[in-house]
């Protein structure tokens, strides 16, 4: 469909170009008429057109001044001028102002047609590029998120994508050559030195990525992440080396601003760790400030600048040790290789700390580690050659390679015995069946197996394919299903055997697991 204006102050020019276009185009066209410029610019208003014949003598407004009015409101549309022979010095100043061409009066039908024809396939084209514009557009909008997690993956993975960055900058038009790395981390709330529930609120925040994702940029112009747990890193571009002290006080106000935001947004508590100015080649090290500050900081958002660790250095020590050895001990290679990266690079980037003195404290936790994991043979293989080649490092780069490798074998080691008949889920699956009638908890099995709740409950879900709760509930709810077969026991009687305290919670629960009540199961039994 074509719009088209035909402004002429003569009833017999409007006629016979209305008679002409809808006789060569019909349908295609709607066709408006105004008798002077000022009729011609209200109309274009609210009409829009895509062409507009304009004669250029009209009464009032003339031609070439409604001309520059509808093309200041409509640019797109494209003007045909009218004219007289002895007007043509004025078709060439229409010319001038925009006008796609000129036509001379009396009008020709034959020429009308060819011009009409030939502006709409001029529009024609043009429709098709701006579709295919925003066609490209909405493919970029998908693949640019993509892109971002790629980018940012190259950053932080150590030594494994330095030619990828390059390229990935490439893509995303990214001109500055220095970033900050900032890491957000939610949860239900704070426990020990992490967030509380991490695998629940990291499910439940999937639900709200995009307006995460959205927020941040709101913020910041920022690169961001998938989700990676219950954690989101944020890559900030920055054209200079280091950020001054009222910059990094604007950045962690802008980030507690944030944090609120999305707190709000998702119903879930956030924290933010912020690391210093670095160059895309050493983004890793502002990724482990970020999650050092994150750890340790006391506040919802923590720049590494303001985390003071000099008078609690032996207890920020042990915390980061402590994450090392609960990853092994849960068997999580990838939290293992996080971990003990950050762990190492903390120590080997202490200036009150030898490179002697920083092995012999890496060689102290893999030593700790090992008896964790017990004997080479339940899996770790090879544990006497590694240990040798550790103490053979001579750089600070390979020291920190060859533990963070010995950690992730020792967590693989760990893997491999949780397998066996004595494994630490079968030890909490034999704990869980003999005391599911009682209120046991997550925390209470974890400190069962000596691991934390954390990567108790996600080696649990590995093992076993559901969460705690879901294995424990299944496991009432299978037992209450054998009671209520016996017709002789009340209601109430396999609701507490199957450990149950209250009637109706049990009833609910008993519903939402099979689809009807106690009395409909024992009825249809």
């Amino acid at each position: 469909m074509y719009k088209i204006l035909i402004a002429d102050d003569e009833g017999i020019v409007t006629d016979s170009l209305q008679y002409i276009i809808e006789k060569n185009f019909g349908s295609e066209c709607s066709v408006g008429i105004a008798k002077n410029g000022r009729q011609a610019i209200e109309l274009a208003e609210n009409f829009q057109p895509d062409i507009a014949l304009l004669d250029i003598q009209m009464p009032g407004i003339n031609g070439l001044k409604a001309m520059e009015e509808i093309q200041a409101q409509n640019p797109k549309v494209k003007t045909l001028i009218l004219t007289a022979y002895d007007n043509f010095d004025y078709a060439k100043e229409a010319l001038r102002l925009g006008a796609v061409d000129y036509l001379m009066k009396p009008v020709n039908k034959k020429v009308i047609v060819e011009r009409l024809t030939s502006i709409m396939h001029q529009i024609d084209e043009e429709r098709q590029k701006r579709r295919d514009d925003l066609l490209v557009k909405e493919k970029m909008e998908a693949v640019i998120p993509i892109i971002e997690n790629g980018f940012i993956v190259s950053l932080i993975i150590q030594n494994e994508y330095e030619d990828s960055g390059e390229q990935y900058r490439r893509l995303l038009k990214l001109e500055e050559d220095y970033g900050i790395i900032m890491v957000l981390e939610w949860g239900e709330k704070r426990e020990g030195e992490g967030m509380g529930n991490p695998v629940g609120s990291g499910v439940r925040a999937h639900k709200y990525y995009d307006k995460m994702a959205e927020l941040v940029k709101v913020y910041f112009k920022a690169f961001v992440s998938n989700i990676m747990g219950n954690k989101m890193v944020c890559v900030i571009p920055s054209r200079e080396t280091r950020l001054e002290y009222g910059d990094r006080l604007c950045m962690i106000e802008k980030a507690r601003s944030l944090v609120t935001s999305l707190k709000n947004m998702a119903g879930i508590d956030f924290k933010a760790g912020i690391g210093s100015v670095r160059p895309w080649a050493a983004m890793f090290d502002s990724y482990q400030e970020a999650l050092n500050a994150l750890r340790h900081g006391k506040r919802r958002v923590t720049h590494i600048d303001d985390l003071i660790v000099r008078n609690t250095e032996e207890k920020h020590r042990q915390a980061m040790e402590n994450m090392v050895l609960d990853a092994v001990r849960g068997g999580m290679e990838h939290d293992v290789r996080q971990e003990a990266t950050v762990f190492a690079g903390w120590i080997l980037k202490n200036k009150e700390c030898s490179f002697a003195d920083a092995k012999f404290k890496l060689m102290e936790l893999l030593l700790l580690a090992k008896r964790l994991v017990g004997d080479p043979e339940n899996g770790c293989t090879g544990y006497q050659k590694k240990i040798a080649g550790f103490l053979g490092c001579e750089s600070q780069e390979k020291l920190q390679q060859s533990f963070v490798t010995a950690m992730v074998e020792m967590a693989r080691a760990v893997v491999i015995k949780n397998q066996e008949p004595d494994g630490l889920i079968t030890k909490a699956q034999e704990y869980i069946r003999q005391n599911f009638r009682k209120d046991i908890a997550l925390e209470e099995v974890a400190r069962l197996v000596n691991i934390s709740p954390y990567y108790f409950s996600k080696l649990f879900k590995e093992e076993t394919g559901m969460n705690f709760t879901e294995y424990l509930t299944g496991l009432r709810i299978e037992t209450a299903k054998t009671l209520l077969k016996n017709r002789e026991m009340s209601i109430k009687q396999v609701c507490l055997d199957s450990g149950y305290a209250n009637p109706n919670y049990f009833s609910r629960i008993f519903k939402k697991w099979t689809g009807i009540t106690p009395t409909e199961f024992r009825d249809a039994y």
